[in-house]
């Protein structure tokens, strides 16, 4: 089990945070979706002291979150 620590962002503005537990891994350039919402993996990271990775999200443009 792979357990996120994510950020859902639109540009540069951050829209949401909150936790996911996936069965495989995510890497950047994946698309997730979060909720019903649609976004694609801009980064990967570890994070000190924790076992949760950072995972941050781009919203995928309105057309594609169907």
């Amino acid at each position: 089990m792979f357990r996120y620590r994510y950020e859902l962002r639109d540009t540069n503005d951050l829209l949401a945070t909150g936790h996911l537990s996936l069965d495989q891994p995510l890497e950047a350039g994946d698309h997730v979706t979060i909720g019903r919402t649609r976004g694609q993996v801009r980064s990967v990271e570890a994070t000190f002291g924790s076992q949760e990775l950072q995972l941050i999200v781009e919203l995928l443009p309105a057309a594609t979150n169907r």
